[in-house]
């Protein structure tokens, strides 16, 4: 009488792990490229948006004379903003500041957080700047929301009227 075993043998359990290794090891490489270029493309895919924006905006400031503002002095008062569909936007020269509150989450249909102080918020962007002097915001992806991760695109704003804003996208990280 022959009895008929189910089940695997010791050598082709081995056998079988050797292969899904060696596979894991050609297919890791490739996924996690794949997961930088999708940060960086989002990165791009911001970058674009931005510039759109930009480009409808400079022009409405300049028929209000509000392109050779500078960024203007708030503990004394001072504003440079413009209004589009009823919201006031912070203006420096022209361009939009470098202000996620009070420029571009009104001018981006998307969700900002300060990957600072709340990360653990969920949001679409992540951004961090040293404070409102500094001339300059980072916007993160969800995946690489801190500064020190090296994923982000870095807005700078204009320094001055002929002297547009700057973007860099810093993908050492990503």
């Amino acid at each position: 009488m022959y009895i008929q075993k189910n089940g695997f043998t010791l050598i082709e359990l081995v056998v079988v792990i050797i292969v899904l290794g060696i596979l894991s090891v050609m297919a890791v490489p490739k996924f996690i490229a794949l997961q930088s270029d999708s940060r960086i493309a989002s990165l791009e895919g911001l970058k674009s948006q931005m510039h759109g924006a930009m480009s409808v905006l400079y022009p409405k400031s300049v028929l209000q004379g509000l392109a050779s503002l500078p960024k203007p002095d708030k503990d004394n008062g001072e504003e440079n903003f413009i209004v589009i569909d009823g919201v006031k936007i912070d203006l420096v020269y022209g361009y939009p500041a470098a202000d996620a509150a009070n420029s571009w989450s009104k001018l981006i249909m998307a969700k900002f957080e300060d990957s600072q102080f709340y990360p653990e918020r969920p949001a679409d962007w992540y951004f961090q700047n040293n404070g409102p002097t500094d001339g300059f915001i980072r916007f993160m992806t969800q995946s690489k929301k801190f500064t020190g991760d090296e994923c982000y695109l870095k807005y700078t704003e204009a320094q001055s009227p002929t002297v547009m804003p700057v973007f860099e996208i810093i993908d050492l990280g990503c």
